[in-house]
C-alpha cells in the first residue's frame, strides 16, 4: 500500500518520538538529546539515544536507527503498514484508502519489478552457463570473486540464443 505524500510527514509530526520511545526506555536527558539503555539489545551502559530536533533514534551499540515508525517496526515486530496504521490510530489519524490511480501505480511498479527480476534472473543464468565461461573469466580476471559476483547478481550477455 502507498501512502500519499505528506501523510508519513503528517504522521511523523503528530507522533513525538521521545513519548513514544519513553513508553518503554526510561531516557535521561544529556545536552540536546535523551538517552537510554536500548531496548533492542542488552547493554549496561546507556548507548541509546533520542535526537529530537531531528526527529530519530540512534543506537551506538547495535547500530539500530530510524524514526518513529522504524522505533515501532522493530519494537513490537510489525511490518511497516502495521506499524503505520498503529501510529495513525494512536494519533487520531485516519489512514487514507488508496485510491484507483494509486492501486494501479502500485501495479505497475510491481509488474516492472518482476519483469526486472526475471531479466536479472536471466542474465545471472547466462554467466553460470557454458556460454557465459569468458564472461566469468573476464570478472575473476578483474578481480571479483564468485561470492562477490553472486551477492551482486552480476550477469552475462552472451552471443547465443
Amino acid at each position: 500500500m502507498a501512502f500519499p505524500p505528506g501523510f508519513l510527514d503528517e504522521l511523523r509530526a503528530r507522533v513525538p518520538l521521545a513519548s513514544l520511545v519513553g513508553r518503554r526506555v526510561r531516557l535521561i536527558r544529556k545536552g540536546r538529546e535523551l538517552a537510554g539503555l536500548c531496548p533492542f539489545h542488552h547493554e549496561k551502559t546507556p548507548s541509546f539515544y533520542v535526537v529530537e530536533d531531528k526527529n530519530f533514534f540512534h543506537c551506538f551499540g547495535c547500530g539500530a536507527h530510524g524514526d518513529a515508525i522504524g522505533f515501532v517496526m522493530r519494537a513490537e515486530n510489525l511490518d511497516f503498514i502495521a506499524a503505520v496504521e498503529k501510529l495513525a490510530s494512536e494519533a487520531g489519524l485516519p489512514v487514507p484508502k488508496a485510491s484507483p490511480e494509486d492501486r494501479e501505480r502500485a501495479q505497475r511498479q510491481k509488474t516492472l519489478l518482476e519483469a526486472l527480476e526475471a531479466a536479472c534472473a536471466f542474465y545471472e543464468a547466462r554467466l553460470w552457463s557454458g556460454a557465459g565461461r569468458a564472461a566469468r573469466e573476464y570478472l575473476l580476471g578483474r578481480g571479483l570473486d564468485e561470492e562477490t559476483i553472486r551477492r551482486f547478481r552480476l550477469g552475462a550477455a552472451t552471443e547465443d540464443r
